[in-house]
């Protein structure tokens, strides 16, 4: 599995500006991106699936990023511009 981070740099009055909202920065960044990922990882299912159904194909796809490799690779899905 191919792993992505990324790094957020913000200002000290940012940081700062957080402190008193919430007590863990990183995971709330970690939780965002994730959770954001989960909802895209489901649209893409249902994309996908209803698509090959629709084709009345078989869906060879096995596992989330098999099935989000092939919705790219077939053109049902594009990468936002």
């Amino acid at each position: 599995m191919i792993h992505t981070s990324y790094t957020v740099g913000i200002s000290t009055g940012e940081f700062k500006a957080l402190q008193y909202v919430m007590t863990d920065q990183d995971w709330w960044v970690n939780n965002a991106l994730k959770e954001r990922a989960r909802i895209a990882t489901k649209e893409i299912t249902t994309i996908y699936t209803n698509y090959k159904i629709n084709k009345e194909e078989a869906i060879t796809a096995i596992g989330s990023t098999a099935i989000i490799e092939a919705a790219y690779s077939e053109g049902v899905i594009g990468i936002a511009t």
